[in-house]
């Protein structure tokens, strides 16, 4: 016969087309009993008529329920009618067990189910939940999560494991922080899996726009299409609150139908209220922005399911429950429940930060790789780009501009806007700069404080050092607060995002006490000396950046210093550029000797040649230059100042990209006057990943030789048959250095002999080179050679063949540099024999290197 329940569900079933037929109200009647007079009232009859039903069938209550219910059957217009307000009547008199059973037994369906709660609330992910922001500030621009989510770097601290080895000093002491160890986690979904973090609690801190946001918006999103067990199969029901939303209540029920549930629900409250309590331990409550939420709207004592309630786990305390919030906003959260699981994110990892930016030039790789390309020779722009805000910035601005600005005062502006913004979206420009600087007149002094402590540079704070309320300025990202252990107490400790930034806010105070007290300005200028001024780069950068008065005092400071004159020369240019001052070219010392290590020295270096007075006789200058630099190289190649220059090197790195990039260095090579070109001396760099084409590369080498000077060749850790196969290919070409650095030579050497006769500078470091090929080396540098610079460092040679080439060697008179550091001897032997061999060079510091 099978279960009474198996009976019933085959006797009592409703279609969809049926109302509620006799059977079903007969299987009510048999549950109601004396609160059946409660159901009546609710589902509209009047005592008249529920007297009259008492009367008809006095001493019969289950057919006094019965007749009730037939009679307010009559009174329904449709099905779908009957079902709701009976179903709701049932619960509103606290017999949802009825419901439950109805739904179980005769398969009813509709605005009453469990289900339907998690459906409602997929159909508002569906559209909240599909998106992220593609700008910081503007809320229409949008872009698909599943297309531009990339994954955080996210670490779990292990609770009671902690180091001491960062030290911090404090205007009274030292001291050595109890930082907590941490394990990273692989991928987003360790986050829910209890073998990694066991908690059911986690609280997720990170700095402004480090993606804790994008994150929650990514889990949401899976639960769409995941079905009847969302996210990851362990939680029934996904609840996504964002707290920046609550504005009048904290309660969690309020929020479901403020924010999730459509306005037209036939869900109540109590009904909800049910549902999550019945499935405490299948709920997961992802609380997004605790920071966000008003105090006055946290603390208030009104509503069920309160958010303060369930962060101190007074109510569903079943419940999964993940936090997010700045490091400041934590410690109220582990005050009122210490076990939380927590977990830290530190942003994009370096290869995510790239896949990032390839994203975001779905059209135009090339573009995209040329601010990856970018980004490896600026460091500090490549270090702050792990913040997703920051990476979001910078391909706004790479995609309006092609480039980054020069002057990078302009940058920082857009970022520090781009953070404050969020926060303030319905502020107007002139309350945003306004509101801004004011916090930023605030942090301003402790941050130059900071930078010039006689102590050396400090960039971490106590709170008690800012004169200001600095709540405001961690609200919005520019500082962040945290608690560290320091020993048997504790210390709230304040800090910049990054360096740049503090820099950034004690150029803006430097600048404002200009205009407000030029002699206090002057006396803090006089704090950078010899000592420090190169470390002082950026804060000067941004000072000149904001103001031309302050450049030119800058400058000539600059100018009286007696350190390192190229670096000074250097930094100089840097400010110069930063300024934007033409008539500031002036006040520059003209160089004897200019070396450009990244694109911001070439920036700064084309911005002087076109307001400096021409010329600049016999300058040296040196230059490294990649793909995206090739059109700066070729305005300064152009330059009238430069007619009459001297050396011009310029070391030439190329891509991963596959492209014409050789025949672009040559067209580029091309401007230079015949008379110049003896001047012009090329080092191009193949790297482990560079581009490579024998071909092509050995036809464009042919070309270039005929274009300047002198033609270098550098190749690092590439495999030995590209780097022969290169070699056969140049035989004949006249090649002045050459360089192979961790390739495999041994017993190749007589390849090298192709290009030989013209080489002055030969370096073959760790290229697996023993005794045999030391006598190859001696056959192919005959007596007379030209060659001045040997480099063999890393190879393993006995004394008897280091004794045989410097013997060799004697008979090259214009060898000035010979390097032997590591070759598997005794250093003291090895100075031995090349101070008996060739006496006039000398070794130097590094042991094993000889130098005229």
């Amino acid at each position: 016969m099978g279960s009474p329940k198996l009976q019933c569900s085959a006797i009592f079933t409703v279609t969809a087309n049926a109302g509620i037929t006799d059977r079903v109200l007969c299987k009510i009647s048999e549950r109601l009993d004396s609160e059946w007079r409660k159901l009546a009232t609710h589902l509209g009859l009047s005592a008249a008529e529920i007297e009259h039903i008492v009367m008809d069938v006095p001493g019969q209550t289950e057919n006094q329920i019965f007749n009730m219910l037939v009679k307010w059957r009559r009174q329904q217009s449709t099905s779908t009618d009957q079902r709701d307000v009976l179903c709701t009547a049932l619960m509103e008199i606290g017999r949802m067990d009825i419901v439950e059973d109805l739904i179980e037994i005769t398969e009813l369906q509709g605005p009453h189910t469990f289900a339907d709660l998690r459906q409602q609330i997929i159909d508002n992910y569906k559209l909240t939940a599909m998106t992220i922001p593609a700008h910081p500030t503007l809320q229409s621009c949008n872009v698909g999560i599943e297309q531009f989510f990339i994954p955080l770097h996210l670490g779990k601290n292990i609770p009671g494991k902690t180091k001491s080895e960062r030290s911090v000093t404090l205007p009274e002491r030292i001291l050595f922080l109890d930082e907590t160890q941490h394990i990273i986690l692989k991928v987003v979904d360790d986050l829910f899996n209890q073998e990694i973090v066991k908690e059911i609690k986690i609280l997720l801190c990170g700095g402004a726009g480090t993606g804790k946001s994008t994150l929650l918006v990514k889990v949401a999103n899976s639960c769409i299409t995941l079905g009847s067990k969302p996210l990851y199969g362990r939680f029934e029901l996904v609840l996504w609150i964002k707290l920046r939303h609550m504005q009048q209540s904290s309660c969690v029920l309020d929020y479901i139908f403020d924010q999730i549930l459509a306005r037209n629900t036939k869900l109540t409250k109590h009904t909800v209220k049910r549902f999550i309590a019945d499935h405490e331990s299948g709920i997961a409550l992802l609380l997004d922005g605790f920071d966000e939420i008003p105090s006055h709207v946290l603390e208030s004592e009104k509503g069920v399911y309160r958010v303060q309630d369930i962060l101190h786990n007074r109510v569903l305390t079943k419940s999964f429950v993940l936090v997010t919030t700045l490091p400041h906003r934590k410690q109220y959260i582990l005050r009122g429940h210490p076990n939380y699981a927590h977990i830290q994110t530190f942003g994009f990892k370096p290869h995510d930060r790239d896949q990032y930016i390839r994203l975001n030039f779905p059209d135009d790789a090339d573009m995209g790789e040329a601010l990856i390309s970018h980004l490896k020779v600026n460091a500090n722009i490549r270090e702050m780009a792990v913040v997703p805000i920051i990476s979001q910035m910078l391909c706004l601005v790479w995609k309006n501009q092609k480039s980054l600005p020069e002057r990078i005062t302009e940058l920082y502006e857009e970022f520090v806007v781009a953070l404050f913004k969020r926060r303030n979206k319905d502020m107007s420009d002139e309350q945003v700069m306004s509101n801004m600087m004011s916090i930023i007149d605030g942090l301003g002094p402790v941050a130059l404080q900071g930078l010039l402590d006689s102590r050396g540079e400090r960039l971490m704070f106590k709170e008690s050092e800012f004169q200001s309320d600095i709540e405001e300025g961690r609200t919005v990202g520019f500082v962040q607060g945290e608690t560290f252990q320091c020993g048997p107490g504790e210390e709230v400790l304040i800090s910049f995002p990054h360096k740049t930034i503090q820099e950034y806010f004690a150029a803006c105070y430097l600048v404002k006490l200009l205009d407000d007290d030029e002699n206090n300005f002057r006396h803090q200028l006089e704090q950078i000396g010899d000592g420090n001024v190169l470390a002082m780069e950026y804060l000067l950068r941004f000072c000149c950046g904001r103001s031309e008065k302050a450049a030119g005092l800058i400058l000539d400071h600059i100018q009286g210093m007696q350190g390192d004159k190229k670096k000074l020369q250097r930094l100089a240019l840097l400010l110069l550029l930063e300024s934007g001052s033409e008539r500031l070219a002036t006040k520059l010392v003209r160089p004897n000797e200019v070396s450009c290590k990244s694109n911001k020295d070439l920036k700064s270096l084309s911005y002087y040649l076109q307001h400096v007075t021409p010329p600049l006789d016999g300058t040296a200058f040196c230059m490294n230059v990649r793909k995206q630099e090739l059109t700066l190289l070729r305005g300064i190649l152009l330059n009238d100042s430069m007619k009459s220059a001297g050396l011009i090197s310029v070391n030439y790195n190329l891509s991963e990209q596959e492209g014409e990039e050789l025949s672009l260095l040559e067209e580029t090579l091309g401007v230079v006057d015949k008379q110049r070109r003896a001047q012009l001396h090329i080092v191009v760099q193949f790297e482990a990943k560079s581009w490579f084409d024998v071909e092509r590369v050995s036809h464009s080498f042919f070309c270039m030789q005929e274009q300047i000077g002198r033609l270098c060749l550098n190749m690092y850790q590439r495999s030995p048959d590209e780097v022969i196969d290169l070699l056969k290919a140049l035989e004949g070409c006249r090649l002045g250095w050459l360089t192979l650095y961790h390739t495999d030579l041994h017993a190749q050497m007589g390849d090298v002999s192709r290009i030989s006769s013209s080489l002055i500078y030969l370096q073959l470091p760790a290229c697996r080179l023993v005794d045999d090929d030391v006598k190859d080396l001696i056959s192919i540098l005959p007596a007379g050679h030209g060659l001045g610079w040997l480099n063999l460092d890393g190879n393993a040679f006995s004394l008897d063949a280091v004794r045989a080439l410097t013997r060799h060697l004697q008979g090259l008179p214009k060898l000035r540099v010979l390097s032997l550091c590591n070759i598997g001897l005794d250093a003291k032997l090895v100075r031995q024999v090349v101070s008996q061999d060739l006496p006039h060079l000398k070794e130097t510091a590094a042991k094993g290197d000889f130098r005229a």
